[in-house]
């Protein structure tokens, strides 16, 4: 009887116990995020902007799986030196179409920090000058390119909450890719939580 009865108060007890205790269940969110910042790309460029777009949905605690569009525009020196136009440089615009796992890093603090990789998909193009000599003289002619290709990205942002569902945080992105130049960019952004 005197088993039983201690058996009881422990069962209680350690029921009580559990009761007590706050648990947490983990909650899908979506989250939009959006922001402008300063951006610089290939060899010697001088920098431009950057405006991104991301929409983020959280797998885990720890994970989630984002898309996410980013422009940048910026500058690079022209390929004639010798052309007869003032600034000689050539404007470039980027755009990216990016799938990134994100990984939340485990802080215990209103203030998320996470870090992205994935797969890229981007356009660039360039607008310049062409420059023809023949025997009626020199000729230029202003022309668009364009190309696309792969990337990989990484990126490290952060996000604190700042009213309700609004949140606002720091990033820096970088878009690999060694054949036809990195760009990197830098911004401030804001978020909501649908």
């Amino acid at each position: 009887m005197k088993y039983k009865v201690s058996f009881l108060a422990l069962t209680i007890l350690f029921l009580s116990t559990l009761s007590a205790q706050e648990v947490k269940p983990f909650v899908k969110e979506c989250t939009i995020s959006s922001g402008y910042g300063y951006a610089n790309g290939v060899e010697n460029s001088k920098g431009g902007s950057s405006i991104f777009l991301q929409m983020d949905y959280q797998l885990s605690q720890k994970f989630s799986l984002a898309t996410e569009f980013d422009n940048t525009v910026y500058k690079a020196p022209g390929y004639y030196s010798d052309l007869p136009i003032s600034p000689n440089v050539q404007n470039l615009y980027d755009n990216y179409y990016s799938l990134l796992i994100k990984y939340h890093l485990p802080i215990n603090s209103k203030l998320r920090t996470s870090l992205g990789s994935g797969w890229t998909f981007y356009t660039r193009q360039t607008e310049y000058w062409d420059y023809y000599k023949d025997p009626t003289g020199d000729r230029l002619t202003y022309r668009i390119t364009s190309f696309s290709d792969f990337g990989i990205p990484f990126l490290l942002e952060t996000s604190y909450p700042v009213w309700k569902n609004l949140s606002a945080g720091v990033r820096l992105k970088c878009n690999m890719n060694p054949l036809e130049g990195s760009t990197y960019s830098a911004g401030l952004g804001l978020s909501i939580e649908l």
